[in-house]
């Protein structure tokens, strides 16, 4: 008989392993036109420069193979509030991440925002899904030419 904590440990890796592969289509890549350095400049700049955006950090990961930025959008604050506070830890501020692909093209990624409501139920969660989409969309698009 396996011992009891092999057997937990087992269970939880296979039902991490079956969740991330469920998670994968909740994240949005794409190729850029531009180097790292220069859409990490583009999305900073924009944002800075908005009301209704919030720049909070850009750093370094994996060695510096990866530029990765946090920004959130303000308006969906309200919508989140109202789900509860206990998801404000998910609060749906934009987690990018820019590398290099092994064709040594630039690419992005982030998280669509319909993973809120994949981990809480709230109707106020699909709402806010359903502002900040249009808006992430139209801040790839305005700085890094994303359609």
């Amino acid at each position: 008989m396996k011992h009891p904590s092999t057997l937990t440990g087992l269970v939880t890796a296979l039902a991490f392993t079956a969740s991330a592969a469920i998670a994968d289509d909740v994240f949005l890549t794409h190729e850029l036109d531009m180097e790292r350095a220069q859409a990490v400049a583009a999305i900073r700049e924009h944002v800075e420069a908005e009301e209704d955006w919030l720049f909070l950090a850009e750093f370094d990961l994996a060695g510096g193979a990866v530029t990765a930025l946090k920004i959130c959008y303000l308006p969906l604050g309200p919508d989140i509030v109202e789900a509860g506070l206990h998801v404000m830890a998910m609060m749906p501020c934009g987690n990018m991440a820019f590398y290099e692909t092994d064709d040594g093209g630039t690419e992005m990624s982030m998280l669509d925002l319909g993973f809120m409501t994949e981990l809480s139920d709230a109707p106020s969660l699909k709402t806010a899904a359903e502002t900040g989409k249009p808006a992430f969309a139209a801040l790839l698009s305005d700085t890094l030419g994303v359609e």
